[in-house]
């Protein structure tokens, strides 16, 4: 069964995104209505190295991710700390392997990985091969996250494995990617056919929708066999941004918003879409 298979046969459990300002006014009318203390911080950003742990699957995915404060303190630059919507949309995937979703023979690319964290977590939850792409600056940040936290090739199965890791080894490279054409690198689309494509908290500004809307089109549509799934997770900050997101999207994607427990959605939307 194909990733989109797996996606599809739960579709009735999420929600069809049809009108942008229909899905703002749901969104932000609860958002607006809670208090902003409500919504606690799950990764401390001002650290150059933090222990992370993603629950709910199997068992507990234990990481430690490396990140860099003074990049992200550069005007434009977001990427380089870990965003709450990472452990938001981590956590999802490693519940839905206990009910359903089969990562093994998923090939997945995250774009703007920024510290991987996403990316990463795919790995460790049996993911067959994983690209996480940036921009140039941050490749030093990602392929060191990539390293310290790959599953490591044994021989035989003698020994204990870490929490969270599988018996399956895939593969996991960290490569650069500048949106908005197609990569140049070809370990990014033509090494392997694209499943999944996986994106966390990479809207901060109107800006920078059309450039991730062009990319989502690029790599959803390099293969026509089968769709190709994307999955979205944006923390609620701007209406106006989020609106135009969804205008975008709505142009080329069918779209649907993926509920994923009422403690979360007042802050987090979660997206699941492909090409139309």
């Amino acid at each position: 069964m194909t990733f989109f298979d797996q996606v599809f046969r739960d579709v009735e459990q999420f929600v069809k995104v049809e009108d942008a300002e229909e899905e703002i006014c749901e969104l932000y009318s609860v958002y607006y209505s809670n208090s902003g203390s409500e919504r606690q911080s799950l990764v401390d950003s001002s650290k150059t190295e933090v222990e992370v742990e993603i629950k709910g699957g199997l068992r507990t995915i234990e990481l430690t991710i490396g990140q860099n404060p003074n990049i992200n303190s550069e005007k434009g630059q977001t990427g380089a700390v870990l965003w709450n919507s990472s452990i938001v949309l981590s956590e999802y995937l490693a519940r839905r392997t206990l009910s359903g979703w089969n990562l093994a023979e998923a090939n997945v690319v995250e774009l703007g990985s920024g510290c991987g964290l996403v990316g990463i977590a795919m790995h460790r939850l049996g993911a067959r091969r994983v690209v996480l792409t940036d921009q140039a600056r941050l490749m030093k940040l990602l392929s060191r996250n990539a390293e310290r936290n790959r599953i490591a090739r044994q021989a035989g199965n003698s020994g204990k494995r870490k929490a969270g890791r599988c018996p399956t080894v895939g593969t996991l490279l960290a490569t650069e990617y500048d949106w908005g054409r197609a990569p140049e690198d070809p370990r990014i689309l033509e090494a392997a056919p694209v499943d999944v494509v996986v994106v966390s908290d990479c809207v901060y500004h109107e800006t920078v929708v059309p450039l991730l809307v062009r990319t989502l089109q690029t790599v959803c549509g390099s293969r026509r066999d089968v769709p190709v799934v994307a999955l979205v997770g944006q923390e609620l900050r701007s209406d106006v941004v989020h609106q135009v997101f969804i205008e975008a999207l709505l142009k080329s994607f069918v779209l649907y918003r993926v509920p994923v427990h009422p403690s979360v959605d007042r802050s987090y939307a979660l997206y699941a879409m492909w090409l139309r």
